[in-house]
């Protein structure tokens, strides 16, 4: 998680690794479904935080893909 000096915007960071270079896409899509499962956003909003940028990052070896999704307001 980091909080950039601009106090509207946060940025939640998930990481995880694919078992073949095939999953990326899906192990991408299971980092943001973590991030918006566990809210891990809440910490950022009690803060004042609204413009949240997600990234869901896959990793299989040297391969990586990465996913941005803005987190839409409730």
């Amino acid at each position: 998680m980091i909080e950039p000096q601009n106090p509207d915007n946060g940025i939640i960071f998930e990481f995880k690794h694919s078992k073949e270079v095939s999953g990326l896409d899906k192990t991408c899509e299971r980092a943001l479904k973590q991030i918006r499962d566990r809210r891990y956003s809440e910490y950022l909003k009690n803060d004042g935080r609204h413009n949240i940028m997600l990234y869901g990052i896959a990793f299989y070896k040297k391969r990586y893909k990465v996913v941005v999704e803005k987190l839409k307001e409730a």
